[in-house]
């Protein structure tokens, strides 16, 4: 039977990224999916590029599902907003600065025939079973952006050109793209905020999954998962599938200038809502090798 998936994406801007996203999606998902986008705002033409494709795909088993705010919203406020209009029990929640490789999908719903109460995330340059295998990801990322952007601008390329021979140059040949991540390990402990995958029945032990008052909504569904699991492990802790690998563009789109938030909209940091001790022992990142 084939699983049909609810992908929930928040956009401000960025259309080049939103062009090189919905490519990587279309092509490379194996399975039915609507994708729920949250536009907060844009300006750029996004919005039109969305706009077209939801009414192009409204009767397709990839169909686009179009939200607008008149105000940029934060991360957990758009995830709630995307939930509400979900009708597939697998829920993606995916940034739309990443690239996926070709049947993306398919290890996250392996796992979760398995045991619907995982909380799933691919492996990328922030997830690797070392310190030094992530950092080796991240600084040989930060070069080929560098070159792409001398190669852009001497040869006059687009911006969505420069995306995508990044990613050649990063990864070789796109087609036949497998995880970089070595070793024998197929899981281990963690959440990569830029991809979370999980059943929503989860919500029956979990309660709420994001939390409109914590920005870092990522770093807090993890720390509540593992309280969790720490009180009864029969609930799973959040899982880095290491043999699928997802491409998150990082600090490249971190740097986009964003709309402000709403005026009065504050935000409690993980230390104030858990306590440093607490995050220390159990936020899966200070514990790699």
């Amino acid at each position: 039977m084939k699983h049909s998936l609810s992908i929930i994406t928040a956009i401000h801007n960025g259309l080049p990224m939103n062009r090189l996203f919905w490519k990587a999606l279309s092509q490379n998902t194996q399975s039915h999916f609507e994708l729920i986008v949250v536009d907060n705002h844009s300006t750029d033409g996004s919005e039109k590029f969305f706009e077209s494709l939801a009414s192009q795909t409204r009767a397709r088993s990839q169909r686009v599902v179009y939200l607008r705010n008149e105000t940029n919203q934060s991360y957990p406020q758009s995830q709630i907003q995307g939930m509400e209009k979900a009708q597939y029990p697998v829920l993606c929640f995916l940034n739309n600065d990443i690239w996926m490789p070709k049947g993306w999908d398919q290890p996250f719903l392996d796992a979760l025939e398995k045991n619907s109460l995982l909380i799933l995330s691919p492996s990328g340059q922030e997830a690797q079973p070392t310190q030094r295998e992530s950092d080796l990801l991240k600084r040989r990322w930060k070069h080929v952006l560098w070159c792409s952007k001398v190669w852009a601008s001497l040869f006059r390329k687009t911006e969505e050109d420069r995306l995508w021979k990044s990613l050649q140059w990063m990864y070789g040949d796109l087609d036949s793209f497998s995880s970089p991540t070595r070793g024998p390990k197929e899981w281990m402990p963690g959440i990569k905020g830029d991809s979370v995958i999980l059943h929503r029945n989860v919500t029956e032990r979990l309660g709420t999954l994001w939390d409109p008052h914590i920005q870092a909504a990522d770093w807090h569904l993890y720390l509540k998962a593992a309280k969790l699991h720490e009180e009864d492990p029969s609930f799973p802790l959040p899982r880095i599938l290491l043999k699928t690998y997802i491409h998150h563009f990082g600090k490249y789109s971190a740097r986009q200038n964003y709309e402000a938030l709403p005026p009065g909209l504050k935000f409690k940091s993980i230390d104030e809502v858990w306590g440093q001790e607490t995050v220390q022992k159990l936020w899966w990142g200070y514990h790699l090798p």
